[in-house]
């Protein structure tokens, strides 16, 4: 191996260990509070959590299997079997569903737009968002 392999290979690690902090910093900024997480089931929205005090909206009964709000609990059916999501302090995560790796549930808590929680065998995508300020104009008024 010649010296510029050596320079290269530090100067990658270097590079990458920097943009993954930069990656963690991003998106621990981008939480969102007060905002909401919206469950999507087939692209149909089922399902509306708010991540300021737990509230709900159901948007599609069939698939709300049952909510329970002393443990902040709710159960959507899934297209494998039932899908727990669970909402402690402003985040929402899968806690339990059916699929072949478990990759819903090893995503872990999520209050960030920028890192929606998917279940892909389940055909369930939570996607967190924002809360819109009024003072704040979108991208198109701009």
């Amino acid at each position: 191996m010649k010296q510029t392999d050596i320079y290269l290979i530090i100067f990658l690690v270097i590079l990458g260990i920097t943009s993954y902090f930069i990656l963690g910093k991003i998106t621990n900024e981008s939480s969102a509070v007060d905002g909401t997480a919206n469950v999507f089931y087939n692209d149909q929205k089922i399902l509306e959590i708010s991540l300021e005090d737990g509230s709900y909206e159901i948007f599609d009964e069939s698939k709300v299997v049952s909510i329970n709000l002393a443990e902040f609990l709710y159960t959507v059916a899934g297209y494998n079997g039932d899908v727990v999501i669970e909402y402690n302090d402003n985040k929402v995560r899968v806690i339990d569903e059916i699929s072949p790796k478990h990759i819903c549930r090893l995503q872990g808590y999520s209050n960030s737009p920028l890192a929606p929680i998917t279940c892909l065998p389940n055909n369930i995508i939570i996607i967190i968002q924002a809360k819109q300020d009024g003072n704040t104009p979108d991208d198109i008024s701009r």
